[in-house]
Parts: C-alpha cells; structure tokens; sequence
C-alpha cells in the first residue's frame, strides 16, 4: 500500500473524516480509485480504521468521536453530565444534533448511543471540552438543564440540585428566552 503511511498520518490526527474526504486527499497524491475503495476497506478489515457512520469513519477506537458523525453536534443530557463529572454514573452518550439524522437508539462500533433533533434556532450552548483525548462538543451547565425540561426527561432530585446549584441563573433565563421563541 503506497499511500498509506501518508494517509494514516495525515487523518488519524482528526476526529473523523468522509469518503470524500479520502478521496481527495489520495486522489493529491497520484491514487487511483479503486486504490482508494481498497485501502479503506483493508483498513476497517485489518481493525485499525473504524466506520462510524455511510462514508464516515475514524482512527480513534473511541466513543467520543462517534458524534461526529452526526455535525453539527454536541453531546447532551445525561453523557454531559457524566463529562462535566456532575455525576459519577456512566452513562450512554447522548448526541444532540441539528442535521436530519433519525432520532432514536442506535449501536456504532459497538457502543449504544442516542440521538436527539434538535432545531437549528435551539441549537446553541455548547463548548469544547477535552474527553477521551478528543475536543468534543459539550451542551454547558445552562443548556443541559433546560435540555432536560425540552426533551422531558427527569432527573433525581440530588443531580437536579447539583445541576441547578452550578448554574448561572442569569444564562438559564437568557438561554430559555432564546429556546421559547423557536417553540
């Protein structure tokens, strides 16, 4: 294989990237196509390439790069919880997103996950957050809160006390002015 040092190389530093994205980069340095549908496949065959979505894949054997496949996205509700160490429960990640992904439970490199749509106009009130050696996105104490209340999911009343005690007032009110207005 006569890229694939170059190809490893140059992807396995992002979280996720496309067909496309391969393509374009193999078809830069002289490969042709069925090179390109080859190599990919040798690699997903051989473990050390991981297909995460149709045409999306990733190095990292990672749950954490999973909800790229669904950008724009940011991780939500109970899995923000357990990334911002509110609680100590492991829980399944929970990708909350803006694209037309179906909601619903699905099983990605062996890893149960849920998605959620979202609407563009309530998509905001996230950060970037450094989880499992990644940069992923992460709805903030605000956000998850009122994530909670639009999803209808309940909590206990001692995470709801803790998510309620770190969180500004002022940018929950804000955050929910913004979120009633696409309601």
């Amino acid at each position: 294989m006569k890229y694939e040092a170059s190809f490893i190389e140059f992807f396995s530093k992002q979280a996720m990237f496309t067909t496309n994205d391969a393509r374009r980069f193999l078809i830069w340095l002289s490969a042709g196509e069925s090179y390109i549908r080859l190599m990919l496949h040798n690699l997903v065959k051989s473990g050390r390439l991981y297909r995460i979505g149709k045409g999306a894949y990733t190095f990292h054997r990672n749950e954490a790069a999973i909800g790229f496949r669904f950008r724009p996205f940011y991780y939500g509700l109970q899995y923000a919880l357990t990334i911002r160490k509110i609680w100590t429960q492991q829980s399944v990640p929970v990708i909350i997103t803006a694209s037309k992904a179906n909601p619903g439970v699905r099983e990605i490199m062996g890893t149960r996950i849920i998605v959620h749509r979202m609407n563009e106009g309530t998509f905001f009130g996230f950060e970037y957050v450094s989880y499992g050696g990644l940069f992923v996105p992460v709805s903030d104490v605000e956000k998850t809160l009122l994530d909670f209340d639009y999803y209808h999911i309940s909590l206990d009343r001692e995470t709801l006390a803790a998510l309620k005690k770190k969180a500004n007032k002022t940018k929950v009110l804000e955050y929910e002015a913004r979120t009633t207005r696409f309601q």
